[in-house]
């Protein structure tokens, strides 16, 4: 799910219902909750800072319709905030694994290899625009791809065509469960705090 937050109080807003730092620079992903008044887990999300008044959330599937309703019973009638659902518009892949770099080379997307963790920066894939973050739920090195719905299948099949081989979400929930990586609904829930997740940072 995809979720913008944007407006000029977004980064207050944010600050108040993430446990994270959301006040970090441009460019940057942030890895945070949202807890509950027990300081269980609400949800747990990565962030894009894309400018100064923009946040791109990404949240699990199935909590979409959960984590904007939770977002939008926290807003201030007095902040400048704006919440949007913007799930249909984009759609993510994940290019990660020990042949990630690469394939991002072999697309003409070494550009990739330039991205430090938890960062993000643009670049054009194959005629996809691309905002891809530095991060890997699996693991192993890689990035989350995220381009317009429309481009997808152009991404996908540049991604194929280099060597990258799908993989769905069982796999994924194996290699991130290997790693000791933690998921809402599973090690995460809202009984759960950070500190008993062993997630102090």
């Amino acid at each position: 799910g995809t979720i913008l937050v944007s407006g000029p109080d977004a980064e207050t807003f944010l600050n108040r219902v993430c446990a994270n730092q959301m006040a970090v620079t441009p460019g940057r992903v942030i890895y945070t909750p949202m807890l509950n008044e027990r300081g269980g887990y609400e949800s747990d999300l990565t962030a894009m800072r894309i400018s100064s008044e923009y946040y791109r959330l990404t949240v699990g599937t199935t909590a979409i319709r959960r984590d904007l309703a939770w977002l939008r019973r926290h807003l201030l009638d007095n902040e400048r905030v704006n919440i949007a659902d913007e799930t249909d518009k984009y759609a993510t892949l994940a290019l990660m694994g020990p042949d990630a770099a690469r394939i991002a080379a072999e697309i003409g997307a070494a550009k990739l290899n330039e991205i430090k963790p938890f960062h993000h920066a643009e670049l054009t894939i194959d005629g996809a625009h691309t905002r891809a973050a530095r991060l890997s739920y699996v693991g192993e090195y890689g990035w989350e791809l995220t381009c317009r719905a429309t481009d997808t299948l152009a991404l996908y099949r540049a991604l194929h065509n280099a060597g990258a081989s799908p993989a769905g979400l069982l796999a994924q929930t194996s290699m991130r469960i290997e790693k000791g990586f933690r998921a809402y609904g599973h090690e995460l829930d809202t009984d759960v705090t950070p500190v008993e997740a062993g997630l102090e940072f």
